[in-house]
C-alpha cells in the first residue's frame, strides 16, 4: 500500500509541476497540437460546428486550419497549403505562444531571485 501512495504522489508531484510549468492555456495549446499529430488524414466529410459551415457558405476562414496543421506536422506540406494557405504560420503562432508561455511560467515558479540583491 505504501508503494501505491508513493507512486501517487509521485505523479502528482509531476502533473502539478507540468502545471506549473505550462500553465492552462500551455496544456490546452500542447494538447492539441499531439492531438492533431495524432489523427489520420481521412477525406470523410465530418460532423462541423463552424456557424458560416452550417448556415451553408461554401467559404469560412477558418475551416480547414486544423487539417492543415495536421497535414504539416506528418510531413505533408504541399497539401497543407492545399487545404488552408494559413497553416504553417498559425502553427508558428502556436509553437511561439508555447513557448512564451514557458518562458513566463518558468520565471514566475522557478527563477530563484537571490535575497538581499537589487533587482531594479
Amino acid at each position: 500500500m505504501s508503494n501505491i501512495k508513493s507512486f501517487s504522489e509521485f505523479i502528482s508531484a509531476k502533473l502539478l509541476l507540468v502545471y506549473k510549468l505550462f500553465g492552462f492555456e500551455g496544456i490546452v495549446w500542447a494538447c492539441s497540437l499531439i492531438f492533431l499529430a495524432f489523427i489520420n488524414d481521412t477525406n470523410q466529410s465530418h460532423f462541423t460546428i463552424c456557424p458560416l459551415a452550417n448556415a451553408g457558405f461554401d467559404y469560412c476562414p477558418g475551416c480547414g486550419l486544423g487539417k492543415s496543421i495536421s497535414l504539416i506536422l506528418h510531413g505533408n506540406i504541399p497539401n497543407s497549403f492545399d487545404v488552408h494557405i494559413l497553416g504553417i504560420p498559425a502553427l508558428i503562432i502556436i509553437l511561439f505562444r508555447i513557448i512564451q508561455l514557458l518562458r513566463i511560467n518558468y520565471h514566475i515558479h522557478f527563477k530563484i531571485l537571490n535575497k538581499g540583491v537589487n533587482h531594479a
